[in-house]
């Protein structure tokens, strides 16, 4: 790789992964980053999908850093753009925009679009993401004094957090978050009936309870929480991400299946039990102190497919409502 061309005033644009769990397993290489551009003296914006501006604040990244504006090409001078996306359209963007120094994977035949294309030195097919996302961070030349995920949560977060528990009877101290769905698909999805019967059986305890999700969860999440005894707030498809977020970071624990929610509420260091099937643990486990992963997989696991094509979806049915059970009850003694 070319060495970058570092100038004073410089301005750095980093454009992060486009998926939520893949921007946090990419939040110790960016936090890099940014660490080494401001060392040089160079302001940082990030720039990416819309949500972004509702994950900012709890990235960790210092107050300097803010949401990219729409750079018109004349003041693209002196401005490098830091591209985790490996895809041939987001180098191709950059690329017609203008910037002076492009850096990213090469791959996708896109490196004569990059001023500065990187060879992976990990294989993100076999080795965790959040590695290979640091090993562009190094070959950049940052120094990486931190490998984990470090996620820090608003305060203003938590007592929204707290009025939204209240204004739907729930007590704070009580809640336990849920998210029983998985955008990728269907493979992912732990069976609703078997999360009913788990929630069943803490809601006994009592327990409350808040499911989260998309608008196309909610049906899914209504399943999920059907005949419990206990105050609950199916959330699915009313609530922002930014609300979504703060429930996370004040709930007692996360109970879900591989997500990107999942990656949120380990890097704060909450409590989270997370369930994994079609996907492969070593390749996106989460980074926190206080994450039990439960995978019992199948013969055909991990199949990294978005719809299961085996009957009975064995790698999540081999986790039993009592194995999930006995992880959470320990889970909820750490807060």
């Amino acid at each position: 790789m070319k060495s970058v061309s570092l100038k004073q005033g410089q301005h750095w644009v980093i454009q992060p992964p486009n998926w939520l769990g893949d921007v946090i397993m990419a939040q110790p290489a960016i936090k890099a980053i940014v660490a080494f551009a401001h060392s040089q003296q160079h302001t940082v914006s990030l720039d990416g999908r819309g949500w972004l501006k509702d994950l900012l604040p709890y990235l960790n990244l210092g107050s300097s850093v803010a949401i990219a504006m729409q750079m018109q090409p004349s003041s693209m001078t002196n401005t490098t753009i830091v591209l985790f996306p490996n895809s041939l359209g987001s180098a191709w963007r950059a690329y017609r925009a203008g910037y002076q120094q492009r850096i990213g994977f090469s791959g996708q035949w896109r490196s004569l679009l990059l001023s500065h294309p990187c060879k992976p030195q990990h294989n993100m097919r076999t080795e965790h993401h959040r590695d290979y996302f640091l090993d562009l961070a190094a070959q950049i030349g940052a120094p990486i004094d931190n490998r984990d995920v470090t996620l820090q949560a608003p305060e203003l977060a938590r007592q929204t957090a707290h009025n939204l528990m209240k204004s739907n009877h729930l007590d704070p101290s009580k809640v336990i978050c849920i998210a029983p769905g998985a955008q990728y698909g269907n493979a992912k999805r732990y069976p609703a009936t078997l999360y009913n019967r788990i929630i069943q059986s803490l809601a006994a305890q009592g327990w409350h309870f808040i499911a989260l999700g998309m608008q196309e969860e909610h049906d899914i999440c209504s399943q999920c929480l059907h005949g419990i005894n206990t105050p609950y707030w199916n959330s699915a498809g009313t609530t922002t991400l930014a609300e979504a977020l703060a429930l996370v970071a004040t709930c007692r624990l996360l109970l879900c299946n591989d997500s990107g929610l999942m990656h949120v509420a380990a890097g704060l260091g909450q409590p989270v039990v997370a369930l994994f099937g079609a996907t492969d643990p070593q390749r996106t486990h989460p980074s926190g102190n206080h994450v039990n992963l439960i995978y019992n997989p199948a013969d055909c696991s991990p199949c990294l497919q978005r719809e299961c094509q085996v009957e009975g979806h064995p790698c999540m049915s081999n986790i039993t409502p009592a194995q999930v059970i006995n992880a959470c009850e320990e889970a909820l003694q750490f807060k």
